[in-house]
């Protein structure tokens, strides 16, 4: 009985709790150097009943969110979603992307989004979405443009060769 009781405590150590999100990983070439990021799959509000979002973050050494490369309106099953220009909190048809950059993880340095003229180099390719699990993994490619608040930043970003994987939250 004890071997049971030690089992299911694991168990609730290991799994997503309803109200928290899972953490996962994520890896890409940004501008061509190797990035790692941890993904953070979440519904995306307000549209939570019909997608996801992916969030790839990373931090600095006081673990504050440093980066952040956002997928938003996924939805809940394998394909191919071709990236656009739209805004996440918009009621449209249209996938997107933006990365964000941080000061003290809380100071807005940086915004990039995916260019009005996007084509198919741009997408997130969903490989696998278990619905009993909500496990996720996915590839991407995408270009963004835009630029730090200062001005001395990139004004285009390339991710490609990218991998994510992750469990979505029950929120």
């Amino acid at each position: 009985m004890k071997k049971i009781s030690y089992f299911f405590i694991i168990l609730f150590f290991l799994g997503c709790h309803k109200n928290k999100a899972c953490e996962g990983e994520g890896t890409a070439f940004k501008n061509g150097e190797p990035w790692y990021a941890r993904s953070l799959t979440t519904p995306d509000k307000p549209f939570s009943d019909d997608f996801f979002a992916v969030n790839l973050r990373t931090f600095d050494n006081l673990g504050d969110v440093k980066e952040k490369l956002r997928f938003f309106k996924i939805p809940y099953k394998t394909g191919t979603y071709y990236l656009n220009s739209t805004n996440s909190l918009v009621n449209d048809s249209l996938f997107g992307s933006n990365f964000t950059t941080f000061l003290e993880g809380d100071q807005l340095t940086g915004a990039w989004g995916i260019p009005e003229e996007s084509d198919s180099s741009n997408y997130v390719h969903i490989t696998f979405y278990d619905e009993c699990t909500r496990e996720v993994e996915g590839m991407f490619n995408c270009t963004l443009v835009g630029g730090t608040i200062d001005g001395t930043g990139p004004d285009t970003i390339r991710f490609t060769d990218g991998r994510f994987e992750g469990k979505i939250s029950q929120e």
